[in-house]
């Protein structure tokens, strides 16, 4: 192994586990996290199917995500450039934390994915576009998975990821 690579693997490991990564049609997944969800059987396709369902909403397709790569952190917060600390971020690449104020999640539905698959397919920072208000729809197409936790099967509560705000005008 070259001394750099040995180097970010350490790095890595510092900010938790790293699982070996795979693809889901032309997008990269890597893991950086603890989170029981993660190491689940079942997690490549739940990404999948989660990233369906997002692309679906956001009338967007799997070119609009090609060759780009999801991130899961195990740190309560991810670096976005020009945003500070957050719990996702698109900037070419799509990367979310598998925390919640403080606690791990226990399904990738639970992370803001859906969110930053939005931004990849629509843009829009500003979060103005009627979308954002109301998930419902979606979420409805993500209830009823099985979350995970250090001591197996539990329950998986989808977020909404909603952006509430009075319209601009």
């Amino acid at each position: 192994m070259r001394q750099w690579q040995a180097v970010a693997v350490l790095a890595l490991s510092a900010c938790g586990s790293v699982q070996p990564g795979f693809t889901v049609r032309d997008v990269t997944v890597t893991v950086r996290t603890d989170a029981a969800f993660t190491r689940s059987q079942d997690f490549p396709a739940r990404v999948e199917s989660t990233v369906e369902a997002a692309l679906a909403y956001w009338g967007g397709s799997w070119a609009d995500l090609a060759g780009s790569a999801i991130v899961f952190e195990g740190a309560a917060h991810v670096a976005c450039p020009g945003n500070g600390p957050s719990i996702g971020c698109y900037d070419g690449d799509i990367r979310v934390t598998t925390q919640d104020a403080g606690r791990t999640v226990s399904c990738v539905e639970a992370t803001v994915l859906v969110h930053e698959v939005g931004h990849a397919v629509i843009g829009d920072a500003a979060h103005d576009d009627p979308r954002w208000m109301d998930f419902v729809a979606l979420q409805g197409a993500l209830d009823g998975r099985t979350g995970y936790d250090a001591s197996g099967p539990t329950s998986c509560d989808p977020v909404a990821n909603v952006w509430r705000h009075p319209p601009r005008g």
